[in-house]
């Protein structure tokens, strides 16, 4: 095109991006994955940051996950910056959520860190195997598979709780579990750790190839199968996610897919946010947290259904309307 600006070649930053002054004005100052996007973008990214950061974190907190479910379509919604920065920097808000979060649980005696270590570990292993399954697995119909897989897990907690109460078991279960709940849960018994291991290797596995936190399984999981109080789980599946997703963030750094500026602002947001809604969790009373993750497994089943591809036949007929 006549009187086009030809771009010099970018050369990358230590940081991940590529450097400003190799653009010209004209274009924008800021790359990641090899896509510009402009400081205007980037500003206002990183004034969404906090306030987004601050609900994604207490969201997280409350239901087991790291928040990334709420930034990463927040972000796509809001402003035009390339869809894998997106996703690497949403890694830094994760990050900030599960480990201020697993501060406040650990503080409280609510995690089990047994079986947080055989959970992470198992998805460390499992989550490249995901990745590399994604050219041979139908993604739609595991995608599909997962949001009814939580559709179906929502009320299951809630109905848990339900029939502890009604046989007079659930006050002095909580006490001694609050206490040290480590006493009627082995995590390192060969039948429990197997399962432990079979939790985070599907978390694993999903997260690699579906592209969602890993909590989004390990919770309702964990709160299904093993005896822990309710913040017990949330604070055991978010010290499980450390691992899994500082991994993935530092491989989204070494492709350029980090923006420090507005991940620092997503931090500030979801450690206040997970600080305060990790509190919460702790001092909940009974029924609460089941409440709250009745309602956020529906929240994700429903973001996961709505993210699937229409059907052939639905988009035709919705065509010839």
């Amino acid at each position: 095109m006549t009187g086009a600006v030809p771009l010099p070649p970018l050369t990358p930053r230590a940081s991940g991006f590529f450097s400003s002054s190799m653009l010209p004005k004209q274009v924008g100052e800021h790359a990641g994955a090899c896509e510009v996007y402009t400081s205007a973008h980037r500003e206002t990214a990183t004034r969404l940051g906090v306030p987004l950061g601050l609900g994604a974190g207490l969201f997280g907190s409350l239901v087991g996950v790291g928040g990334g479910v709420l930034i990463v379509p927040a972000m796509t919604a809001t402003v035009p910056i390339p869809q894998r920065v997106i996703t690497g920097t949403s890694l830094v808000a994760v990050l900030a959520t599960a480990s201020v979060s697993t501060v406040n649980f650990a503080q409280g005696g609510q995690i089990d860190f047994a079986a947080a270590a055989v959970v992470g570990a198992a998805a460390m292993v499992f989550a490249p195997l995901g990745a590399r399954a994604t050219a041979a697995l139908d993604g739609v119909a595991l995608k599909r598979a997962l949001a009814t897989f939580l559709l179906c897990a929502a009320p299951l907690v809630p109905l848990k709780a339900l029939a502890f109460a009604k046989r007079g078991e659930k006050k002095t279960a909580l006490l001694t579990k609050q206490t040290n709940h480590s006493r009627s849960f082995d995590a390192l018994a060969p039948a429990r750790a197997s399962s432990l291991a079979a939790i985070g290797a599907c978390a694993g596995f999903a997260s690699g190839l579906l592209g969602i936190g890993g909590g989004t399984i390990v919770t309702p999981l964990l709160a299904l199968t093993t005896p822990l109080t309710q913040a017990a789980v949330l604070g055991t599946s978010l010290l499980a996610m450390l691992p899994p997703s500082a991994a993935a963030l530092a491989q989204h750094a070494r492709m350029g897919n980090v923006d420090g500026k507005i991940g620092a602002a997503l931090a500030l947001g979801c450690a206040l946010g997970g600080s305060v809604g990790s509190g919460l969790a702790i001092d909940a009373p009974e029924g609460v947290l089941e409440t709250a993750f009745f309602l956020g497994m529906l929240f994700l089943s429903h973001r996961t259904f709505k993210g699937l591809p229409k059907r052939k036949g639905a988009a035709r007929s919705s065509g010839t309307k």
